[in-house]
């Protein structure tokens, strides 16, 4: 029988740096916030992304919930 533990979700926010000029290729930069509270819903850290997205200074072009389970 398979045994799930839940490890703490995180907040990935993906940013947009412009165009590299050699390749022509969209430039990404991620930043990750780990150990979200664990009664943190969806909409709470949707709204949160939100609100660190207007401290940034590129815009975002994905906010993602990072569940992590661990079989054993």
């Amino acid at each position: 029988m398979v045994v799930e533990g839940k490890n703490p979700t995180s907040l990935r926010m993906k940013f947009d740096l412009g165009r590299d000029e050699l390749t022509n290729k969209t430039k990404v930069k991620s930043r990750t916030y780990s150990n979200l509270k664990s009664d943190a819903t969806s909409q709470n850290i949707y709204d949160v992304a939100k609100a660190l997205e207007g401290l940034q200074e590129f815009s975002v072009i994905e906010i993602a919930k990072i569940e992590n389970t661990t079989l054993a």
